[in-house]
């Protein structure tokens, strides 16, 4: 008997990991993913559809014999004026066989958009794969069918999912721990499909290149099996690196613009002699670290190598027409009793705040750490007096911690202070402990219905006003003007920046409050940590935005002589 036209043929749906063991779902030999064999997906079984765009809904064509994908025609939705050049640069670097292109423009300019526009007319791709942060995945996934798949193959994935993407010749990855198969695949995994394009959004995940995402990223770059091919690998960062030395990701870049041969896997001490081999002179202060204001000439050499060869692009707000960053320092005052707390031994001083104990053997930067943490939590109740005023001035505000001690405190305060206030006590907190939870509470956020998100979240994840679909439902964010409180001293400068851009982004102003507690080392931290972010701006060509950075250092205890290790 043969199906009627008006009735669907069977097909075999690929199931999200974590599907329950209902009848009609099986676990696929060779793929090892669940699969169901239907005419419709159960309603039960609906909420473990294969994403769109995901490896598994890439797998489920394979299975339905439906690869490659339809083409399917759309008009596409327009670019903004300033969005074109940068498309049109990389499409010239992929004509001109350089090894791949680096992206810079600064956090709110659209590289999302630029990245996949920029793949759609590129000859000869047929599967691109887009690697980015867990958070950001449904976003990429939301903007490729917004803006068309060109026709092409896309799967947008995590880091940490990677090894997905791999077979072992010795291993099957899919019967181990996924750290253990996560380590095979590193080290000697082939993939599955070679890809044409790898588009690594937030690249500067790739800094430390003893990382296993850096390594199982470099493993996705190796030649297609039995021939010459590579992937050509497009990088995108508002914040791509502090300092040359975390440029080693970029190391095909730099030595096609220079003539010379990759240097390969180096150790950090050999990476810095190539570089120097390339005329970089990395000058250091009395900490060993290096500083934009102490090596004018790095500046100009990474500039030429990278933005001026053909193998990247950068531009400030300014130059695009972006609102410029807002940014104040708030100090905090320890009373004379919290200054003994903050002097008091770490164990007394998470005993008297009913913490955990931990282990108490320090070293110099753990201690430094703790310290900061002490006072962290010893200005949690005035970071809350000043949110709650924000609040009261009409603000949505977003607070980005570090520990996740403070993120509970500052959440609870804040809540307290807003009652007092007689404002609505909504408050969130989105950390990487609730993962499940984390999109619902970030819409409630951008709908209005909370008022103040506190997170750990410093990356991939948005708060901007006016976020195209951001509450959910098809519904935009709300207009209402958005504060950032930076109420931890955040380490790296790249990692303020991003912190900065969760809510000052896409064109939407939002000034950022760093609240700090004077007379500790965290003061003396603060200070480091923005001219490190001074760094990161000077290297991508905003020496204005780098320029402030440093203003707001200098303001502050330790500017030059703080002790923290980094």
């Amino acid at each position: 008997m043969t199906d009627s036209p008006d009735r669907p043929a069977a097909h075999k749906f690929v199931l999200r990991p974590g599907a329950p063991s209902l009848p009609g779902v099986r676990l696929d030999a060779r793929w090892r993913v669940p699969v169901y064999m239907g005419r419709r997906l159960p309603k039960a079984l609906a909420p473990y559809a294969a994403s769109v765009f995901s490896w598994e809904w890439m797998i489920q064509d394979v299975l339905n014999g439906r690869m490659p994908p339809p083409v399917v025609a759309r008009e596409r939705p327009p670019l903004r004026e300033y969005q074109h050049e940068p498309v049109k640069l990389i499409q010239n670097a992929h004509a001109s066989q350089a090894p791949g292109f680096l992206l810079a423009y600064p956090t709110g300019s659209g590289k999302t958009a630029m990245c996949i526009c920029a793949t759609h007319d590129l000859p000869d791709v047929r599967r691109v794969l887009v690697v980015t942060k867990l958070d950001v995945v449904p976003a990429w996934r939301r903007a490729i069918s917004y803006f068309g798949s060109g026709g092409k193959r896309w799967v947008v994935i995590n880091p940490e999912q990677l090894w997905r993407l791999f077979f072992h010749p010795l291993r099957p990855l899919n019967s181990l721990p996924v750290d253990k198969a996560a380590e095979f695949a590193a080290q000697g995994g082939i993939l599955h499909f070679p890809f044409d394009v790898v588009i690594v959004d937030e690249s500067h995940m790739l800094a430390s290149p003893a990382s296993l995402r850096s390594r199982t990223v470099q493993r996705l770059l190796l030649p297609e099996h039995g021939t010459n091919r590579r992937p050509w690998f497009l990088r995108a960062s508002a914040s791509p690196f502090s300092n040359p030395g975390e440029t080693a990701y970029l190391d095909d870049l730099l030595a096609h613009a220079a003539g010379v041969d990759a240097p390969g896997a180096l150790s950090r001490a050999g990476y810095q002699e190539w570089l120097s081999s390339l005329g970089f002179t990395l000058n250091t202060d009395h900490t060993r670290r290096w500083f934009h204001d102490l090596n004018g000439d790095d500046v100009n050499k990474l500039n030429h190598l990278l933005f001026s060869r053909g193998v990247g692009t950068t531009a400030t707000a300014e130059e695009l027409g972006l609102p410029s960053m807002t940014r104040e320092l708030r100090p905090v005052e320890l009373s004379p009793d919290d200054q003994v707390q903050y002097e008091s031994a770490w164990s007394e001083f998470r005993a008297q705040y009913g913490l955990e104990a931990v282990d108490d053997v320090l070293d110099s930067t753990s201690e430094a750490l703790r310290r900061v943490q002490k006072a962290s939590l010893l200005k949690a109740p005035k970071v809350a007096q000043i949110v709650a005023g924000l609040v009261e001035e009409g603000y949505q505000v977003v607070v980005p911690a570090w520990y996740l001690d403070s993120v509970s405190a500052i959440a609870r305060l804040t809540a307290a202070a807003l009652k007092a206030r007689g404002l609505p006590d909504r408050v969130v907190e989105i950390t990487g402990a609730d993962r499940h939870l984390r999109e619902r509470k970030r819409q409630l956020f951008q709908a209005g219905h909370a008022l103040v998100a506190v997170t750990n979240s410093l990356e991939g994840v948005n708060f901007h006003a006016g976020e195209r679909g951001g509450a959910g439902n098809g519904r935009d964010a709300t207009q209402s003007p958005r504060a950032c409180v930076i109420a931890d001293v955040l380490t790296g400068g790249r990692r303020i920046l991003q912190a900065e851009g969760r809510t000052h982004r896409d064109g939407q102003r939002s000034q950022t409050v760093y609240v700090f507690a004077e007379n500790t080392l965290e003061e003396e931290w603060l200070a480091r940590v923005l001219r490190a972010a001074a760094g990161t701006q000077a290297l991508v060509q905003s020496p204005r935005d780098a320029q402030d950075l440093m203003d707001l250092a200098a303001q502050l205890t330790g500017a030059v002589d703080g002790r923290p290790g980094q």
